[in-house]
């Protein structure tokens, strides 16, 4: 009866779901040879929904019943083709025929004097954002034909020699992408430049990729500015890795990054600056466009642009070996993980090792993988006990109240009930360092020695980068017009929004505590030092070279002077 029920249950659902959707499926030809097109873009007018056909120009994906729009089939060089929704709903197979286009070659004029070649665009591979152009968690996303990119300055008159990007992470084996340009209305790409397609394959896992345009012909005339895209069109994974893409980037005052999810879908706009620049065979240059010459290697090259000052420290923000690939499973290890309840939620923490409990505490919107160049070397001395905070990692959180450091130490006030210990040693990074205090303020017998890296006693221009600041408020406003309770929100709102400690507030620690933060840090080192003067026992460590990641940049540095300052004395 009961297996009935479920088969029953279960044909109902497969009703429900295939009345919502249809799957539309089709070939896209060339109408003068009718030979496929590979990799034509299939996307529904104005909305995120399409795909990109194969090699052998095949396509196939799932529509909405109730998005009526017109489906646009275009690729490079051709015309592209409109096609009504009901149409492609009643064929089993559509073939699209596109015409193609008489593609005029750019003519290199001849001019007197001497051509210089110049770069336009961000050649720095420093980072303090990464644009992620794909993540696919649980294999449910398809972002085939997801396109991003960022609008470049260029002279009016000049021979595109090559384009470069710098790839923060690519966990795949092989992705390849086509490159796009378009002209700019209103500050926003309109209408795509007539040139070849220019496709492409990234294997590297991290680094510049030059992609060569010398033999497409493209000289650029009359045009300050262009949009340069990357569309993706395919990938091969690689087993055992997260499939994750992204492209450095920079929150630089006056730029933008443009990403939409499919071909036809609208732009979407967010602040910052992606690492991509051109070299070009130029004759004249703009006086409000600087540029500079070209004889080093890409990542050498001097920067384009001054730098004001509240983003100086940027040049020195690195995302080196970021995300890392923890073959240890840190985070994930269910030999090692455990769950507790908690009033509002469901906490995950992760036990290793033996000796004195030590608790590790991650940042904002990271998980107990953050430490993973710290956990194995930390846990040979010390009863480890890294936790997932409330709403991240695997921790869960069942309600919609604004997150706040008070919680969070309340969270693990009830954590380290539930383990009957006191008096332990704590390690916070970034909002976990702010948490370990709110602990020590609120809860000071649950507190033996702290180490936190990066904190910040109050959300202003005082403690924390300028820039920084604009960053998240730019997020915030971001994430409330999509879902004003969201976890993303709320996460975000805290980083604009908390903490509200005071220095005398915090004078009041009695704990020993090692105050770290690196030498560009985004916690801006006049506010560190303040911290770690207020505190009685306070120790001060400034990491050289470092930034807000040195637990990742720096580990070796970092696991030597945590440990040598828990070690038991």
């Amino acid at each position: 009866m009961r297996a009935a029920f479920l088969l029953l249950l279960f044909c109902c659902f497969r009703f429900t779901l295939f009345a919502q959707t249809t799957r539309l499926q089709g070939t896209v030809l060339d109408a003068a040879t009718h030979q496929p097109i590979p990799f034509a873009s299939v996307g529904v007018a104005g909305r995120p929904f399409g795909t990109v056909a194969d090699s052998a120009g095949h396509f196939r994906f799932h529509l909405p019943d109730s998005v009526q729009h017109p489906v646009v089939v275009s690729s490079v060089g051709y015309a592209p083709a409109t096609v009504p929704t009901a149409s492609l709903r009643t064929a089993r197979a559509a073939v699209i025929q596109l015409k193609p286009l008489a593609l005029r070659l750019g003519t290199v004029t001849v001019r007197p004097g001497k051509m210089r070649t110049r770069t336009f665009g961000r050649t720095s591979s420093s980072t303090l954002m990464t644009a992620r152009l794909y993540t696919e968690p649980g294999l449910l996303s398809d972002e085939l034909g997801k396109e991003q990119g960022t609008i470049v300055p260029l002279t009016t008159d000049c021979r595109l020699r090559d384009v470069n990007l710098f790839v923060a992470f690519n966990r795949f084996r092989a992705v390849t992408f086509r490159l796009l340009l378009y002209r700019i209305r209103h500050g926003r790409p309109a209408e795509p430049l007539s040139h070849p397609d220019i496709r492409f394959t990234v294997t590297q896992p991290r680094g510049w990729v030059k992609v060569d345009l010398l033999p497409y012909s493209l000289y650029l005339q009359d045009l300050q500015e262009v949009a340069v895209t990357v569309q993706w069109l395919r990938s091969e994974a690689q087993e055992g890795n997260p499939k994750a893409f992204g492209i450095a980037a920079v929150p630089l005052p006056g730029h933008s990054i443009f990403t939409r999810d499919k071909s036809q879908a609208r732009w979407q706009e967010t602040a910052g600056y992606l690492s991509i620049y051109f070299t070009a065979d130029t004759y004249q240059t703009s006086r409000n466009q600087p540029v500079a010459d070209t004889g080093a290697a890409a990542a050498d090259t001097p920067e384009n642009y001054a730098l004001p000052d509240s983003l100086q420290y940027t040049r020195f923000i690195s995302q080196s070996g970021l995300p890392l690939t923890n073959p240890q499973h840190y985070g994930s290890n269910p030999a090692a993980g455990r769950y507790l309840n908690v009033r509002g939620g469901r906490l995950y923490y992760e036990r290793y090792g033996k000796g004195q409990p030590l608790l590790l505490l991650h940042g904002n919107g990271q998980s107990i993988a953050a430490f993973q160049l710290q956990i194995a070397e930390l846990a040979r001395q010390f009863d480890v006990i890294a936790l997932d905070t409330r709403a991240q990692g695997r921790s869960q959180d069942f309600t919609t109240q604004d997150f706040s450091y008070e919680l969070f130490a309340d969270d693990v006030r009830q954590l380290l009930d539930t383990l009957h210990l006191r008096r332990v040693n704590i390690l916070g990074w970034s909002d976990g360092g702010n948490t370990a205090l709110s602990l020590a303020l609120h809860h000071p017998e649950y507190v033996g020695r702290l180490a936190i890296m990066g904190a910040n006693l109050f959300p202003t221009s005082e403690a924390i980068e300028p820039a920084v600041l604009t960053q998240f408020q730019r997020q915030l406003q971001q994430a409330q017009s999509r879902n004003a309770t969201s976890t993303e929100t709320r996460l975000v709102r805290l980083l604009v929004q908390e903490p509200h400690f005071t220095l005398p507030q915090i004078s009041t620690i009695q704990a020993p505590v090692l105050v770290l933060a690196g030498q560009h840090d985004v916690i801006r080192e006049a506010h560190t030092r303040a911290i770690a003067r207020a505190l009685p026992n306070g120790r001060l460590l400034i990491l050289e070279g470092a930034t807000h990641y040195a637990p990742q940049e720096v580990p070796a540095v970092f696991n030597r002077e945590v440990l040598q300052f828990f070690r038991p004395r």
